[in-house]
Protein backbone atom coordinates (compact mmCIF):
# COMPACT_ATOMS: atom_id res chain seq x y z
CA UNK A 1 0.00 0.00 0.00
CA UNK A 2 1.46 3.48 -1.06
CA UNK A 3 1.06 5.26 2.10
CA UNK A 4 2.01 8.74 0.44
CA UNK A 5 0.40 8.81 -2.98
CA UNK A 6 -0.84 11.92 -3.91
CA UNK A 7 -4.56 10.06 -4.20
CA UNK A 8 -4.23 9.35 -0.65
CA UNK A 9 -3.17 12.69 0.01
CA UNK A 10 -5.80 14.42 -1.78
CA UNK A 11 -8.63 11.60 -0.39
CA UNK A 12 -7.37 13.19 3.09
CA UNK A 13 -7.50 17.03 2.22
CA UNK A 14 -11.08 16.62 0.30
CA UNK A 15 -12.10 15.21 3.59
CA UNK A 16 -11.34 18.39 5.33
CA UNK A 17 -14.29 20.18 6.37
CA UNK A 18 -13.98 24.01 4.47
CA UNK A 19 -13.12 25.61 7.40
CA UNK A 20 -10.12 23.37 8.54
CA UNK A 21 -8.65 23.33 5.05
CA UNK A 22 -7.97 27.37 5.21
CA UNK A 23 -6.78 26.90 9.01
CA UNK A 24 -3.97 24.48 7.37
CA UNK A 25 -3.67 27.16 4.69
CA UNK A 26 -3.34 29.65 7.01
CA UNK A 27 -0.51 27.12 8.90
CA UNK A 28 1.55 26.69 5.76
CA UNK A 29 2.40 30.08 4.92
CA UNK A 30 2.79 31.33 8.57
CA UNK A 31 5.49 28.25 8.73
CA UNK A 32 7.28 29.85 5.27
CA UNK A 33 7.88 33.39 6.91
CA UNK A 34 8.35 32.28 10.28
CA UNK A 35 10.68 29.81 9.60
CA UNK A 36 14.05 31.14 8.06
CA UNK A 37 13.48 33.37 10.61
CA UNK A 38 13.55 30.82 13.89
CA UNK A 39 16.18 28.48 12.63
CA UNK A 40 18.73 31.28 10.47
CA UNK A 41 18.07 34.06 12.93
CA UNK A 42 21.37 32.27 15.19
CA UNK A 43 23.56 32.25 12.21
CA UNK A 44 22.62 35.63 11.19
CA UNK A 45 23.73 37.01 14.90
CA UNK A 46 26.39 34.62 14.93
CA UNK A 47 28.32 35.75 11.89
CA UNK A 48 27.99 39.88 13.58
CA UNK A 49 30.14 38.41 16.45
CA UNK A 50 27.55 37.67 18.72
CA UNK A 51 28.13 34.75 21.40
CA UNK A 52 26.09 31.65 21.86
CA UNK A 53 25.21 32.93 25.28
CA UNK A 54 24.01 36.48 23.34
CA UNK A 55 22.14 34.81 20.93
CA UNK A 56 21.21 32.28 23.72
CA UNK A 57 19.37 35.35 25.78
CA UNK A 58 17.89 36.67 23.01
CA UNK A 59 16.02 33.77 22.41
CA UNK A 60 15.20 33.43 25.96
CA UNK A 61 13.80 37.22 26.14
CA UNK A 62 11.47 35.67 23.61
CA UNK A 63 10.61 33.07 25.46
CA UNK A 64 10.06 34.67 28.37
CA UNK A 65 7.68 37.16 26.51
CA UNK A 66 5.97 34.13 24.77
CA UNK A 67 4.98 32.51 28.32
CA UNK A 68 3.29 35.41 29.24
CA UNK A 69 1.09 36.05 25.95
CA UNK A 70 0.57 32.43 26.17
CA UNK A 71 -1.31 32.82 29.71
CA UNK A 72 -3.50 35.60 28.49
CA UNK A 73 -4.23 33.99 25.13
CA UNK A 74 -5.14 30.73 26.66
CA UNK A 75 -8.01 32.36 28.97
CA UNK A 76 -8.87 34.62 26.44
CA UNK A 77 -9.77 31.48 24.34
CA UNK A 78 -11.36 29.77 27.35
CA UNK A 79 -13.97 32.70 26.80
CA UNK A 80 -14.35 31.99 23.56
CA UNK A 81 -12.35 35.16 21.93
CA UNK A 82 -12.23 34.38 18.17
CA UNK A 83 -8.77 32.47 17.39
CA UNK A 84 -8.97 34.10 14.27
CA UNK A 85 -8.57 37.92 15.61
CA UNK A 86 -5.84 36.32 17.84
CA UNK A 87 -4.01 35.44 15.04
CA UNK A 88 -4.58 38.85 13.31
CA UNK A 89 -2.76 40.25 16.43
CA UNK A 90 0.29 37.88 16.44
CA UNK A 91 0.57 38.96 12.58
CA UNK A 92 0.72 42.07 13.33
CA UNK A 93 3.11 42.10 16.30
CA UNK A 94 5.49 39.57 13.80
CA UNK A 95 5.77 42.14 11.19
CA UNK A 96 7.09 44.32 14.25
CA UNK A 97 9.76 41.80 15.10
CA UNK A 98 10.52 41.26 11.26
CA UNK A 99 11.54 45.16 10.96
CA UNK A 100 13.58 45.42 14.01
CA UNK A 101 15.70 42.29 13.31
CA UNK A 102 16.14 43.25 9.69
CA UNK A 103 17.63 46.63 11.00
CA UNK A 104 19.17 45.10 13.89
CA UNK A 105 23.12 45.37 14.34
CA UNK A 106 23.74 45.91 18.13
CA UNK A 107 22.79 43.42 21.16
CA UNK A 108 20.00 45.67 22.26
CA UNK A 109 17.92 45.32 19.04
CA UNK A 110 18.32 42.07 18.34
CA UNK A 111 16.66 41.45 22.06
CA UNK A 112 14.49 44.10 21.14
CA UNK A 113 13.53 42.19 17.95
CA UNK A 114 13.04 38.96 19.86
CA UNK A 115 10.88 40.18 22.64
CA UNK A 116 8.51 41.22 19.72
CA UNK A 117 8.96 37.52 18.39
CA UNK A 118 8.26 35.84 21.33
CA UNK A 119 5.12 38.00 21.86
CA UNK A 120 3.75 37.27 18.52
CA UNK A 121 4.45 33.19 18.42
CA UNK A 122 2.81 33.42 22.28
CA UNK A 123 -0.54 34.48 20.69
CA UNK A 124 -0.52 32.46 17.82
CA UNK A 125 0.53 29.18 19.18
CA UNK A 126 -2.23 28.24 21.31
CA UNK A 127 -5.04 29.84 18.89
CA UNK A 128 -3.71 27.71 15.72
CA UNK A 129 -3.70 24.58 17.72
CA UNK A 130 -7.12 24.83 19.75
CA UNK A 131 -8.70 25.45 15.74
CA UNK A 132 -7.92 22.33 14.22
CA UNK A 133 -10.59 20.04 16.50
CA UNK A 134 -13.04 22.89 16.40
CA UNK A 135 -13.20 22.54 12.50
CA UNK A 136 -12.78 18.82 12.13
CA UNK A 137 -16.63 19.25 12.33
CA UNK A 138 -16.62 15.45 12.67
CA UNK A 139 -15.43 14.48 9.28
CA UNK A 140 -12.24 13.47 10.33
CA UNK A 141 -10.41 12.71 13.43
CA UNK A 142 -8.64 15.33 15.16
CA UNK A 143 -5.52 13.23 15.07
CA UNK A 144 -5.62 13.25 11.72
CA UNK A 145 -6.14 16.79 11.56
CA UNK A 146 -3.41 17.70 13.49
CA UNK A 147 -1.28 15.44 11.33
CA UNK A 148 -2.18 17.60 8.42
CA UNK A 149 -1.26 21.17 10.39
CA UNK A 150 1.86 19.81 11.34
CA UNK A 151 2.63 18.45 7.96
CA UNK A 152 1.83 22.16 6.52
CA UNK A 153 3.79 23.90 9.29
CA UNK A 154 6.79 21.21 8.61
CA UNK A 155 6.61 21.87 4.47
CA UNK A 156 6.39 25.66 5.40
CA UNK A 157 9.15 26.03 7.49
CA UNK A 158 11.12 23.77 4.99
CA UNK A 159 10.26 26.40 2.02
CA UNK A 160 11.22 29.43 4.68
CA UNK A 161 14.84 28.27 5.16
CA UNK A 162 15.14 26.94 1.94
CA UNK A 163 14.40 30.74 0.75
CA UNK A 164 17.32 31.86 3.20
CA UNK A 165 19.59 29.05 2.44
CA UNK A 166 19.63 30.48 -1.06
CA UNK A 167 19.76 34.33 0.58
CA UNK A 168 22.84 33.61 2.08
CA UNK A 169 24.59 32.69 -1.63
CA UNK A 170 24.19 35.89 -2.28
CA UNK A 171 24.96 37.11 0.90
CA UNK A 172 21.40 38.36 2.11
CA UNK A 173 20.34 36.43 5.02
CA UNK A 174 18.55 38.65 5.97
CA UNK A 175 15.84 38.49 3.40
CA UNK A 176 13.88 35.99 5.72
CA UNK A 177 13.00 39.11 7.50
CA UNK A 178 11.65 40.59 4.25
CA UNK A 179 9.78 36.99 3.38
CA UNK A 180 8.00 36.85 6.79
CA UNK A 181 6.62 40.78 6.84
CA UNK A 182 5.17 39.60 3.32
CA UNK A 183 3.33 36.20 4.58
CA UNK A 184 2.29 38.36 7.15
CA UNK A 185 0.34 41.04 5.71
CA UNK A 186 -1.05 38.86 3.31
CA UNK A 187 -2.19 36.61 6.38
CA UNK A 188 -3.56 39.16 8.01
CA UNK A 189 -5.81 40.39 5.18
CA UNK A 190 -6.68 36.92 4.14
CA UNK A 191 -7.98 36.07 7.81
CA UNK A 192 -10.18 39.47 7.40
CA UNK A 193 -11.95 38.17 3.92
CA UNK A 194 -12.65 34.65 5.23
CA UNK A 195 -13.76 35.63 8.77
CA UNK A 196 -17.13 34.16 8.24
CA UNK A 197 -16.12 30.77 7.13
CA UNK A 198 -13.51 30.65 10.20
CA UNK A 199 -16.01 31.40 13.40
CA UNK A 200 -17.62 29.08 14.60
CA UNK A 201 -20.99 28.13 13.31
CA UNK A 202 -24.05 26.12 15.11
CA UNK A 203 -23.31 22.67 14.22
CA UNK A 204 -19.24 23.45 15.81
CA UNK A 205 -21.45 25.19 18.73
CA UNK A 206 -23.72 21.84 19.13
CA UNK A 207 -20.81 19.24 19.10
CA UNK A 208 -19.02 21.67 22.10
CA UNK A 209 -21.91 21.39 24.00
CA UNK A 210 -22.53 17.00 23.19
CA UNK A 211 -18.92 17.13 24.10
CA UNK A 212 -19.12 19.37 27.48
CA UNK A 213 -21.53 16.43 28.37
CA UNK A 214 -19.74 13.40 27.89
CA UNK A 215 -16.81 15.41 30.16
CA UNK A 216 -19.09 16.18 32.69
CA UNK A 217 -20.40 12.42 32.97
CA UNK A 218 -16.75 11.33 33.80
CA UNK A 219 -16.83 13.47 36.74
CA UNK A 220 -13.37 15.13 36.14
CA UNK A 221 -12.24 17.70 38.66
CA UNK A 222 -10.70 20.98 37.62
CA UNK A 223 -7.55 19.77 39.45
CA UNK A 224 -7.77 16.28 38.17
CA UNK A 225 -7.32 16.86 34.55
CA UNK A 226 -4.63 18.83 35.26
CA UNK A 227 -2.95 16.28 37.31
CA UNK A 228 -3.77 13.93 34.35
CA UNK A 229 -1.62 15.92 32.03
CA UNK A 230 1.44 15.86 34.28
CA UNK A 231 3.37 12.89 32.58
CA UNK A 232 2.10 14.51 28.99
CA UNK A 233 3.83 18.20 30.17
CA UNK A 234 6.77 16.61 31.60
CA UNK A 235 7.49 14.73 28.38
CA UNK A 236 6.69 17.88 26.14
CA UNK A 237 9.03 20.16 28.33
CA UNK A 238 11.70 17.66 27.07
CA UNK A 239 10.55 17.20 23.93
CA UNK A 240 10.45 20.81 23.32
CA UNK A 241 13.58 21.47 24.50
CA UNK A 242 15.05 19.16 22.04
CA UNK A 243 13.69 21.46 19.69
CA UNK A 244 15.10 24.39 21.04
CA UNK A 245 19.03 22.84 20.76
CA UNK A 246 18.40 21.73 17.17
CA UNK A 247 16.62 24.78 16.09
CA UNK A 248 18.83 27.32 18.10
CA UNK A 249 22.16 25.59 19.15
CA UNK A 250 22.56 22.83 16.61
CA UNK A 251 23.27 25.56 13.78
CA UNK A 252 26.12 26.78 16.29
CA UNK A 253 27.77 23.13 17.42
CA UNK A 254 28.06 22.86 13.62
CA UNK A 255 29.65 26.12 13.00
CA UNK A 256 31.71 26.14 15.74
CA UNK A 257 33.40 21.99 14.85
CA UNK A 258 33.35 19.43 17.35
CA UNK A 259 36.05 17.65 18.89
CA UNK A 260 37.86 16.61 15.86
CA UNK A 261 34.66 17.47 13.47
CA UNK A 262 35.86 20.51 11.52
CA UNK A 263 33.61 23.71 11.16
CA UNK A 264 31.41 24.27 8.74
CA UNK A 265 30.56 27.45 6.71
CA UNK A 266 27.48 29.54 7.08
CA UNK A 267 26.44 28.02 3.45
CA UNK A 268 26.81 24.44 4.78
CA UNK A 269 25.21 25.08 7.58
CA UNK A 270 21.78 26.34 5.92
CA UNK A 271 22.38 23.23 3.81
CA UNK A 272 22.37 20.65 6.18
CA UNK A 273 19.45 22.61 8.09
CA UNK A 274 17.19 22.71 4.91
CA UNK A 275 18.21 18.51 4.59
CA UNK A 276 16.61 17.85 8.42
CA UNK A 277 13.26 20.25 7.77
CA UNK A 278 12.50 18.53 4.32
CA UNK A 279 12.60 15.10 6.02
CA UNK A 280 10.17 16.29 8.37
CA UNK A 281 8.40 17.69 5.63
CA UNK A 282 8.30 14.01 3.82
CA UNK A 283 7.65 12.16 7.27
CA UNK A 284 5.17 14.27 8.88
CA UNK A 285 2.06 12.42 6.80
CA UNK A 286 2.58 8.80 6.59
CA UNK A 287 4.00 8.28 9.91
CA UNK A 288 0.97 10.31 11.37
CA UNK A 289 -1.01 8.34 8.75
CA UNK A 290 0.83 4.95 9.67
CA UNK A 291 0.60 5.50 13.65
CA UNK A 292 -3.24 6.89 14.11
CA UNK A 293 -4.36 3.89 15.54
CA UNK A 294 -2.12 3.42 18.08
CA UNK A 295 -1.85 4.36 21.83
CA UNK A 296 -0.07 7.34 22.92
CA UNK A 297 1.81 5.25 25.79
CA UNK A 298 3.67 3.08 22.41
CA UNK A 299 3.58 6.20 20.57
CA UNK A 300 5.59 8.43 22.84
CA UNK A 301 7.88 5.58 23.88
CA UNK A 302 8.83 5.16 19.82
CA UNK A 303 9.94 8.84 20.59
CA UNK A 304 11.89 8.61 23.01
CA UNK A 305 13.90 5.74 21.44
CA UNK A 306 13.92 7.52 18.23
CA UNK A 307 15.52 10.45 19.93
CA UNK A 308 18.24 8.17 22.14
CA UNK A 309 19.26 7.08 18.76
CA UNK A 310 19.38 10.04 17.05
CA UNK A 311 21.70 11.65 19.60
CA UNK A 312 24.18 8.88 20.02
CA UNK A 313 25.12 9.63 16.73
CA UNK A 314 25.11 13.41 17.11
CA UNK A 315 26.95 12.87 19.92
CA UNK A 316 29.69 9.77 18.22
CA UNK A 317 29.81 13.25 15.15
CA UNK A 318 32.34 14.68 17.39
CA UNK A 319 35.07 12.48 16.70
CA UNK A 320 35.22 12.28 13.13
CA UNK A 321 36.67 14.23 10.48
CA UNK A 322 33.39 13.46 8.22
CA UNK A 323 31.49 13.54 11.38
CA UNK A 324 29.18 15.53 9.54
CA UNK A 325 28.01 12.44 7.58
CA UNK A 326 26.76 11.07 11.42
CA UNK A 327 25.11 13.94 11.56
CA UNK A 328 23.45 13.59 8.42
CA UNK A 329 22.01 9.89 9.53
CA UNK A 330 21.00 11.24 13.23
CA UNK A 331 18.31 13.68 11.38
CA UNK A 332 16.80 10.38 10.48
CA UNK A 333 15.82 9.09 14.17
CA UNK A 334 15.77 12.65 15.17
CA UNK A 335 12.54 13.86 12.50
CA UNK A 336 10.97 10.63 13.16
CA UNK A 337 10.63 10.87 17.08
CA UNK A 338 9.24 14.21 15.93
CA UNK A 339 7.09 13.51 13.17
CA UNK A 340 5.79 10.82 16.27
CA UNK A 341 5.63 13.42 19.23
CA UNK A 342 4.04 16.39 17.70
CA UNK A 343 0.50 15.64 16.69
CA UNK A 344 0.14 13.02 19.37
CA UNK A 345 0.85 15.55 21.96
CA UNK A 346 -1.53 17.90 20.52
CA UNK A 347 -4.18 15.39 20.31
CA UNK A 348 -3.45 14.06 23.50
CA UNK A 349 -3.98 17.31 24.88
CA UNK A 350 -7.43 18.47 23.34
CA UNK A 351 -8.65 14.38 24.53
CA UNK A 352 -7.57 14.72 28.20
CA UNK A 353 -8.85 18.34 28.77
CA UNK A 354 -12.70 19.07 29.57
CA UNK A 355 -13.90 21.44 26.61
CA UNK A 356 -14.38 24.28 29.08
CA UNK A 357 -10.44 24.47 29.88
CA UNK A 358 -9.18 23.23 26.22
CA UNK A 359 -8.10 26.52 25.73
CA UNK A 360 -5.86 26.60 29.40
CA UNK A 361 -4.62 23.48 28.17
CA UNK A 362 -3.29 24.22 25.01
CA UNK A 363 -2.06 27.00 26.27
CA UNK A 364 -0.19 25.07 29.60
CA UNK A 365 0.79 22.45 26.80
CA UNK A 366 2.34 25.47 24.52
CA UNK A 367 3.93 26.81 27.79
CA UNK A 368 6.38 23.96 27.49
CA UNK A 369 7.73 25.47 24.33
CA UNK A 370 8.19 28.90 26.45
CA UNK A 371 9.90 27.43 29.46
CA UNK A 372 12.15 25.06 27.00
CA UNK A 373 12.69 28.40 25.20
CA UNK A 374 13.27 30.58 28.30
CA UNK A 375 15.99 28.15 29.81
CA UNK A 376 17.70 26.00 27.33
CA UNK A 377 19.28 28.13 24.86
CA UNK A 378 20.62 30.48 27.62
CA UNK A 379 22.11 27.05 29.57
CA UNK A 380 23.24 25.61 26.46
CA UNK A 381 24.91 28.67 24.76
CA UNK A 382 26.54 28.51 28.62
CA UNK A 383 27.90 25.03 28.18
CA UNK A 384 29.53 25.54 24.60
CA UNK A 385 30.95 28.60 25.49
CA UNK A 386 33.22 27.17 28.61
CA UNK A 387 33.31 23.52 26.58
CA UNK A 388 33.92 24.58 23.13
CA UNK A 389 31.94 22.02 22.07
CA UNK A 390 28.69 20.08 22.41
CA UNK A 391 29.66 16.73 22.57
CA UNK A 392 28.68 16.53 26.26
CA UNK A 393 24.93 18.45 26.11
CA UNK A 394 24.13 15.65 22.91
CA UNK A 395 25.10 13.25 25.74
CA UNK A 396 23.05 14.83 28.40
CA UNK A 397 19.92 14.38 26.11
CA UNK A 398 20.77 10.82 26.01
CA UNK A 399 20.81 10.40 29.40
CA UNK A 400 17.47 12.06 30.10
CA UNK A 401 15.62 9.65 27.07
CA UNK A 402 16.72 6.58 28.84
CA UNK A 403 15.41 8.20 32.31
CA UNK A 404 11.66 9.78 30.84
CA UNK A 405 10.97 5.99 28.86
CA UNK A 406 9.24 4.77 32.33
CA UNK A 407 6.81 7.56 32.61
CA UNK A 408 5.23 6.98 28.91
CA UNK A 409 3.16 3.89 30.57
CA UNK A 410 1.36 6.94 32.59
CA UNK A 411 0.00 9.10 29.16
CA UNK A 412 -2.88 7.48 28.30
Amino acid sequence: MNLVSTSSIRNYWEKCPLSLRLIIKVRLWTAIGAGGVLYLSPIIFNSLGFSAEHIGSGITIAAFTGITSRLGTGYFLDKKYSYRKAVQIACLIAIISDFILFNSNSYLAYLSGQLFLGTAAGIYWPSVELAIPLNCNNQIKSSEGYALARSADAIGVTLGVLIGTIGTYFEFTRIIYLIDITFMTYLFQFLRNKRDILEMNKQLKTQINNYKSNIKSNKLSELKWIIVLVPLLSLTLFVTGVMTLIQSILPLDLVNGGIIRPPLIEKQVSIILTFKLTLIAIFQWPIGYILRGKNSSFKFRLCLISLLLGFTFLSLSNFLVNGYILILIAFIPITIALCIFLPSASDAIIKSSPVQYQGSAIALYSQCFGISSLTIPWMAGKLIDNLDTAFELWLIVCLICIFLIPICKNIK
